[in-house]
């Protein structure tokens, strides 16, 4: 389940994951699409960043 403020409503609005238009990963983090009931697309990015850990080789 997924709260959002919807802008359309002036109200949060409560949505199940039925309701998830597009989600993709990004070097930003996730990014997930939520449609509310009245049309109205919600972006939220979540998740954490991907770090690349340095690896040093003793020589």
């Amino acid at each position: 389940m997924f709260v959002i403020d919807c802008p359309a409503h002036g109200s949060r609005v409560l949505l199940s994951e039925r309701r998830i238009r597009n989600l993709r990963n990004t070097d930003t983090g996730v990014l997930l699409d939520l449609e509310c009931y009245c049309g109205h697309i919600e972006r939220i990015r979540t998740g954490r960043r991907h770090t690349t850990r340095r690896v040093t080789v003793p020589e």
